[in-house]
């Protein structure tokens, strides 16, 4: 049960991610005059680590789960 909790957070980490990065990277464009590259640059620095660890948490489980478990339920 456990991890069905922690990957039907996933979706409100990266939600969260993209709401940070776009007002992160409109105040810097803000700030700095970047013309939009510094919007651009967090969001594709934000999914890139949201992918990361996406793939770290399904290694983890994948390690955690005996062979063959998965199929019967």
């Amino acid at each position: 049960m456990n991890k069905y909790l922690i990957f039907s957070s996933i979706g409100f980490e990266l939600v969260g991610i993209i709401v940070a990065s776009i007002y992160f990277g409109q105040s810097l464009d803000d700030k700095y005059q970047t013309k939009g590259m510094a919007l651009i640059a967090l969001i594709f620095i934000g999914l890139v680590s949201w992918l990361t660890h996406v793939i770290i948490l399904l290694r983890r489980f994948q390690k955690d789960e005996p062979n063959g478990e998965d199929l019967k339920e």
